[in-house]
């Protein structure tokens, strides 16, 4: 890989701000100052440092974000403001998308990558990927919804797939929700098929992969190794 592509790519910045950073002398590769972008390196196995600082490189980006209110899941909008817009101008070239939409009004774990292949898979309903939130509604959840949401509702003539209902016991207008499917805006019409309209809805799950409580909304950081590997686990 050329060095400036490295660079580029480890540090989140653009092609121009690293080959500017390399022929001022301020990267090293294996020790020994590099001075040219296109210089070839092993981005596997090179130790490479920018004022001293050591990188490392990643093909792919993933960003866990907690999605706020008002702001769309989509790469661009001509109406609305993006998730994307939360993050810094210099992340806009790196083809980044979220993996899995969230309602406008809808709040809570949004992940974020330009990694294709891998979000084609959490998101394809074959795989059966988990998504649990957190759902506050105008009325009372009772013991007999948990059973018709097991069994499905019929939505637009298809019955969905089996959800799971925990009840709050102290709050029974608030529950858990666990859905292996993504059909427009399922949870709020199979509420409504309840007789409840959702006043709060937040994603507190996708997969393996819980919501960060660190994160305010509006909030992300890039994922830990660790985080990444949960969404390689076979429940994802």
């Amino acid at each position: 890989m050329r060095l400036d592509k490295y660079l580029s790519d480890a540090c989140i910045i653009s092609r121009t701000r690293a080959v500017s950073a390399i022929r001022s002398g301020r990267v090293s590769v294996d020790g020994k100052t590099a001075t040219k972008g296109d210089m070839k390196i092993n981005e596997n196995k090179a130790a490479v440092t920018l004022d001293g600082k050591p990188l490392s490189y990643s093909e792919f980006i993933y960003i866990l974000m907690n999605k706020p209110a008002g702001v769309v899941s989509a790469t661009d909008d001509l109406r609305e403001k993006t998730v994307l817009s939360l993050l810094p101008e210099n992340y806009a070239t790196k083809g980044l998308f979220p993996a899995g939409r969230l309602d406008k009004d809808t709040v809570g774990l949004l992940v974020l990558t330009n990694d294709g292949k891998n979000a084609h898979r959490l998101l394809s309903p074959k795989h059966h990927v988990e998504k649990e939130y957190y759902v506050e509604c105008d009325g009372d959840f009772e013991e007999g919804d948990i059973e018709v949401c097991l069994k499905g509702v019929t939505l637009d003539g298809e019955l969905t797939k089996p959800c799971i209902l925990k009840i709050d016991p102290q709050n029974k207008n608030c529950a858990r929700m666990i859905l292996t499917e993504g059909k427009y805006h399922e949870i709020k019409r199979i509420c409504g098929y309840l007789g409840k309209k959702v006043t709060f809805l937040e994603r507190v799950r996708f997969g393996a992969l819980v919501l960060d409580p660190s994160l305010s909304r509006g909030q992300w950081r890039h994922m830990t190794n660790d985080e990444i590997a949960l969404l390689d686990r076979k429940e994802c």
